[in-house]
């Protein structure tokens, strides 16, 4: 087969029609793996180093950074989600069948006639791919995570309904909403905002002047305050 015969077996026509087939194969892209350049969050295009290299003898030549490409960022319905790339970051880069002069520009139609087809120029980035040793960690099981790649800082939707922001040098929870809509807000520590409220409530509600409890009013006003905190506070 073409790529693995001898020169000699290019006398051979379907030896010579393998070969040609072969080399139009290698010259149609469609999707590799690249490197951030350079990226501008104002217009969310970025210079992209593809991972792509070709040998011609003894010369190994790279693949020339390809120039402002659209990176995609979730977004949909008036929403969306942006990541502010690094140079460095990885990015899968899909080559477009067709030219997209014309529906990256005014939005039409492209033409398909013949043209450009999987050229270089019609590339689109998607933020991530790269090694597989490249990924996230401490992710929540059976939830999503969006935030920090070490997954301690962010926001987590978590199985069962709750979410959970986490943050600090530990990455543990901060503000908990659980699936019941009652919430916490903890220190790094783990001490509970709310608890300590209600703690100093009891204090209050259970304090004697010389021997003598509180008046009644005061009494039913603490246990007002800690009855609300009960049902904030899960």
């Amino acid at each position: 087969m073409a790529g693995h015969q001898g020169t000699s077996t290019r006398k051979n026509p379907v030896e010579g029609l393998f070969a040609a087939t072969e080399a139009e194969r290698r010259e149609i892209n469609t999707t590799l793996d690249g490197t951030i350049v350079s990226y501008d969050r104002a217009t969310q295009r970025a210079t992209i180093q593809p991972k792509l290299e070709r040998k011609f003898g003894d010369k190994t030549l790279k693949a020339p950074p390809l120039q402002e490409i659209k990176v995609v960022q979730q977004n949909g319905g008036g929403f969306g989600v942006h990541v502010d790339l690094k140079p460095g970051d990885p990015v899968t880069v899909h080559f477009r069948q067709r030219s997209v002069d014309k529906s990256q520009t005014d939005g039409t139609d492209t033409n398909g006639s013949p043209g450009r087809m999987h050229d270089l120029s019609d590339a689109i980035a998607y933020p991530g791919g790269g090694e597989d040793s490249k990924i996230m960690t401490n992710m929540p099981a059976g939830g999503a995570h969006y935030g920090s790649s070490d997954g301690k800082s962010g926001l987590q939707a978590r199985a069962g309904g709750s979410s959970a922001i986490v943050g600090g040098p530990n990455g543990s929870d901060k503000l908990t909403v659980s699936a019941a809509g009652k919430v916490d807000l903890k220190g790094e520590n783990g001490d509970s905002l709310f608890q300590i409220i209600r703690d100093l409530a009891q204090v209050f509600r259970n304090h004697t002047n010389t021997g003598a409890p509180l008046d009644s009013p005061f009494v039913a006003a603490a246990d007002a305050i800690i009855a609300r905190l009960d049902a904030i506070h899960g």
